[in-house]
């Protein structure tokens, strides 16, 4: 393909190529003259390279130091793989690929997923931009380093973004038969013996001479390193560097800033052990039973001598973040689900209660929760940034605030909203947007919510109190709006029990009217007390069933109180109303818009309060268990 014409100059000069192969000039020529690759040549003799040709040389070197094939066998690999012929392997196992593509397209993926442009990808991990366009496209690869500050980011181990192994338990793992990772940095090649799969990862890597860790780094978990061939230098944080050869190894602590080179003039290979601690704190095989990891052993608690939990056969175990929001709980199941198909939330919710729903009395009824314990199920969304499904104690809804707030304290705990500040979530009764650090505090969670109007201006409710009315609206949920002050009461926290039994009664008594009114909605979700105080912020009390209420505020409540507050004329656009639940802990409520729903006036209401982490904990059912789906007693 040698060029006269400038017009077939390729966009990569030779100086880039070997800085991002770790391929020398002289090698590129000599493989050039030997037929392996083709680059664009000027009449000044001036070689030039585009993307397909780097792949090929990534793979070319890739060839020669994980396989050792001189270029005949070069040449003869690379025919197979043009022609789609694999050579098979011991044990029909698969051919190893080339994964720097499908790595650099996973980090693609997280980087859009998070709302990170290249630029501050770059900043945040002094991987340069142009170098990570590089890598996202697989035509080159980060150091070790570099990886391992990438994989931070986005709170993900290295053995994630490069995959893993499939030996499906068998305990041999003859030579060969590990899956090669194509090009880990220039110099460096892995292969992995296990990974992902049980509670160590164990890895071959092979060190051309000079190649290194490109700095310092650290990550969670321990390591161990055992050099088989060749010579290992290793420095970490507060040590000079200590050259270990063959026979000699190395265990410390990951979280350890350590870099690493081949001082040699041979390749060295070093089996390297690592070990995941968010697997640890996951269900771990131990024997024939199974354990739950305790972490590291600190202080004298009874858990010093046992780092593990013993399980017996048969256990299930569920891992869940635990939040709450102005004191109402919010549980995240945060284990993968399959069989969640649908083409929009709410039918994935169909899904999960066709197929999960025992898991919803299993994970919020006791002994694990309790009444008023509250979960979400996190699915993805294409229609918003993330999805989500709400579960009760007691049904599915299509809409809740505080477990909105709640999640988003999760996303953002678990790194997975990266730098933005704001993001959309898809729920059964649509997409609502939600934005952090509003008036002032960085802790406050604000949700736009759906548009929420009333229903019914006011429903005489006289076997409850006489003049007792109820307005009722909706805002995500159906609510009858009742002033408490009618009922001779106070919201306060000895008067709680007193109102969940009225409040039992007065959705009983309006659901057993809606029938009759042809409102387009056949029930409500609960009752809503409000209680106006003079000189102090408005108080709101929700009971959702007799036996439980909310203890926050109640996002969606607010929003419905809101809708009746505009129709009187007391809230318009821009207009501010803070409450507070029965423990004096608020919400603020703004009218961000009016609009309208099937002919009736409405708004779109905003609400901002904040949620805290209160647990992140794996919950347990052994199989013996008289009460594997938990139980509920009114």
């Amino acid at each position: 393909m040698n060029a006269e014409d400038g017009d077939q100059r390729k966009p990569y000069s030779i100086g880039h190529v070997t800085s991002v192969t770790g391929v020398n000039a002289s090698t590129l020529r000599s493989w050039e003259q030997q037929g392996l690759i083709e680059p664009a040549k000027s009449s000044g003799g001036r070689r030039t390279y585009d993307e397909g040709t780097i792949q090929r040389i990534v793979e070319i070197s890739r060839l020669r130091r994980v396989y050792g094939y001189g270029i005949a066998g070069v040449k003869r690999a690379l025919a197979e793989k043009q022609a789609e012929a694999p050579a098979a392997l011991p044990d029909g196992e698969a051919p190893a690929e080339p994964l720097t593509d499908r790595i650099g397209a996973r980090v693609r993926a997280l980087r859009v997923e998070a709302g990170l442009s290249l630029r501050q990808v770059a900043e945040k991990t002094g991987v340069a931009a142009s170098h990570l366009s590089m890598f996202e496209r697989g035509v080159a690869f980060p150091s070790p380093s570099r990886l391992a500050a990438i994989a931070r980011l986005f709170n993900h181990s290295l053995a994630d973004l490069l995959g893993g192994t499939s030996t499906r338990g068998r305990p041999i793992i003859r030579r060969g038969q590990g899956r090669i990772v194509g090009s880990f940095g220039p110099g460096v090649s892995v292969e992995q013996l296990t990974v992902g799969e049980q509670l160590m990862d164990c890895e071959i890597w092979t060190i051309s001479p000079g190649a290194e860790s490109d700095g310092f780094y650290a990550h969670d978990g321990q390591e161990l390193i055992h050099v088989l061939e060749g010579a290992f230098e290793l420095a970490l944080d507060g040590e000079e560097p200590q050259v270990l050869g063959a026979g000699d190894s190395a265990y410390f602590d990951s979280t350890r800033q350590h870099r690493w080179r081949n001082p040699g003039k041979a390749a060295a290979v070093v089996l390297w052990v690592n070990t995941d601690m968010r697997r640890l704190a996951s269900f771990e095989q131990k024997g024939t039973a199974r354990s739950l990891g305790l972490g590291p052993a600190v202080g004298a608690g009874i858990g010093e001598q046992a780092l593990a939990l013993a399980l017996p056969e048969g256990c299930q175990t569920y891992r869940v973040v635990d939040t709450h929001t102005a004191g109402h709980p919010t549980r995240v199941l945060i284990e993968p689900l399959e069989g969640l198909d649908g083409a929009s939330v709410r039918e994935k919710r169909d899904r999960f209660r066709e197929k999960h729903d025992r898991l919803r009395s299993l994970l919020l009824h006791e002994p694990r929760g309790h009444a008023a314990t509250f979960g979400l199920v996190p699915v993805k969304s294409d229609e918003a940034d993330f999805g989500a499904i709400f579960v009760s104690s007691y049904k599915y809804l299509d809409m809740c605030g505080h477990g909105t707030i709640g999640y988003a304290r999760v996303l953002a705990a678990l790194g997975r909203l990266g730098s933005r500040s704001s993001f959309s979530l898809e729920v059964p009764a649509g997409v609502v947007q939600v934005e952090l650090g509003l008036h002032g505090a960085p802790e406050n969670i604000t949700l736009q919510n759906v548009p929420s109007f009333v229903g019914l201006e006011a429903m005489a409710l006289p076997e409850i109190a006489p003049g007792c009315r109820a307005c009722l609206a909706y805002g995500g949920g159906w609510y009858a709006n009742v002033d408490v002050a009618g009922l001779g009461l106070a919201i306060v926290p000895d008067a709680v029990s007193q109102l969940m039994a009225i409040g039992a009664r007065i959705k009983e008594a309006v659901n057993a009217r809606l029938p009759a009114l042809g409102l387009g909605f056949a029930e409500i979700d609960s009752t809503l007390f409000h209680e106006e105080r003079p000189g102090a912020r408005p108080r709101q009390l929700v009971i959702l069933e007799r036996n439980k209420y909310d203890r926050s505020p109640c996002g969606t409540g607010l929003s419905a109180r809101m809708a009746e507050l505009a129709l009187a004329g007391r809230l318009r656009p821009g207009a501010a109303y803070e409450i507070e639940n029965v423990l004096g802990v608020p919400f603020l409520g703004e009218v961000a818009a009016e609009t309208s729903v099937a002919g009736r006036p409405a708004i779109v209401p905003r609400v901002t309060g904040r949620a805290n982490l209160s647990g992140f904990s794996t919950l347990i059912v052994e199989a013996n268990d008289p009460l594997p789906d938990g139980f509920l007693c009114r």
